[in-house]
């Protein structure tokens, strides 16, 4: 059996997919250390892989994106040492179904292009698709044309900065409060801050960008950890939401280069 090994490197986690053909067979996710050496990561890659049942030697490729500069000469070195293939790393220059209306692509997080390849490809033109990850950022295709898009900060991230920057506010779960707007505790307030507030941000940043072009239909596919708690609480804001897109991405890409 030949599997495709697919990764993605974000700021603060590292995601990898197995692929079987067009099936998605397993996928794990670790953190990404900027200090991990290229044997730790292929000892816990190794055995990822084994104690879910697959054999090493029928990985035959490895395709990856990033954007974390630093790490991809440990990522290079692992995947030519463990699995002894040259990987594929993605780049906003290279052979893609995807073409840039964006006037600086070489500026494109790598995510941000393979979220773009998945989507057209899986779901149609006229998308804005948002993802949860780091930072939110929000990119909107036009035909497969990449227009342009929006990077907020985290959500993670900002409910994190809050706790380490005060003395009393803890660090709660991100979940829509039981007790709605008007708070009874310091969690709910917390919660309600950031869960109202994040929905807000994402209602005015989608509107605003589907005004950019008032008579085109744009579907919104949501990606990242959140976007699936996000969308059980408010439905309509989203049209799809689909976890496995970046990887799915990188599955195309390697496709199509072959």
């Amino acid at each position: 059996m030949n599997y495709l090994l697919t990764i993605d490197v974000g700021n603060t986690n590292t995601v990898f997919g197995l692929f079987y053909q067009e099936e998605l067979k397993r996928s794990w996710r670790i953190v990404t250390k900027r200090d991990r050496t290229s044997d730790e990561l292929g000892v816990y890659l190794n055995n990822f892989i084994t104690s879910s049942g697959f054999d090493l030697k029928d990985v035959q490729a490895v395709i990856y994106s990033s954007v974390v500069p630093a790490f991809n000469p440990i990522l290079d070195r692992m995947i030519e040492e463990y699995y002894h293939c040259k990987p594929i790393k993605v780049t906003y220059d290279m052979k893609l179904p995807l073409n840039f209306l964006y006037p600086r692509p070489f500026e494109l997080g790598a995510d941000r292009i393979v979220n773009a390849v998945g989507g057209i490809t899986i779901y149609g033109k006229d998308l804005i698709i948002v993802d949860l990850g780091t930072a939110t950022t929000f990119c909107l295709i036009r035909e497969n044309y990449y227009e342009g898009g929006v990077i907020a900060p985290g959500l993670k991230m900002s409910m994190e900065v809050l706790h380490n920057r005060t003395a009393l506010l803890p660090l709660v779960e991100f979940s829509k409060p039981p007790c709605g707007i008007l708070a009874d505790s310091t969690v709910h307030s917390i919660q309600a801050g950031f869960f109202y507030g994040w929905v807000g941000l994402l209602k005015e940043i989608i509107h605003q960008l589907k005004n950019q072009y008032p008579s085109v239909h744009f579907q919104v596919i949501a990606t990242g950890g959140l976007a699936g708690v996000i969308h059980k609480e408010v439905p309509e804001l989203f049209d799809i939401v689909d976890k496995e897109l970046t990887l799915k991405g990188l599955k195309i890409i390697y496709d199509y280069q072959k």
